[in-house]
């Protein structure tokens, strides 16, 4: 998939800069150059990507849109532990105090979703209630908790229309991230 010396080289110039995308420059460059290939080679009609990665799935939708794939997207929600938890292979690195904390990384999504049906459209409020929630409920130290607009990741003054929230929290082994992408009217 990597030549040694590629005469072509793919840059992802949007999307990128935000989330987890800050902190691993050329991350998705990597992603998609692979894609690229995958797709010339196999020919899908259809592409299905989790949305626990919201990032890398607005990634690809730009991707297709960009070269023109006649490939239809398919999101995939977050599979969940039966406490609301993200499922994620990292979970298993977490003490197990850290795994009862963790729960409170969904539930502080569902407390920014219901702030919204209530109204707020505020991201600096929804941010601060987030991570005061996490702060005073977990040993976690937030990385990042941001609210864009999806799937663009365009900053946002006020909430509207399909909006990302998304966290990332690191326990003392493991680096948790969770999302909801939700409709701000």
């Amino acid at each position: 998939m990597y030549p040694d010396n590629a005469s072509v080289k793919v840059s992802v110039v949007d999307r990128t800069n935000v989330l987890c995308g800050k902190s691993r420059p050329g991350h998705f460059d990597g992603v998609a150059t692979v894609l690229i290939k995958l797709f010339n080679i196999i020919l899908p009609t259809r592409a299905y990507f989790g949305l626990k990665d919201a990032q890398q799935v607005a990634v690809v939708d730009g991707l297709i849109k960009d070269f023109n794939y006649p490939i239809e997207l398919i999101p995939v929600e977050t599979v969940r532990e039966d406490d609301g938890l993200a499922k994620s292979s990292r979970n298993v690195y977490l003490s197990e105090d850290e795994r009862q904390q963790a729960v409170e990384l969904s539930r502080s999504l569902e407390m920014a979703r219901l702030a919204i049906e209530r109204g707020e459209r505020n991201p600096v409020e929804l941010v601060g209630m987030m991570k005061h929630h996490i702060h005073e409920n977990t040993s976690g130290i937030v990385d990042y908790v941001e609210i864009y607009s999806y799937p663009e990741l365009q900053e946002l003054v006020t909430l509207k229309g399909k909006v990302i929230i998304a966290l990332a929290v690191k326990f003392s082994k493991a680096r948790l991230i969770d999302n909801a992408i939700l409709e701000a009217e």
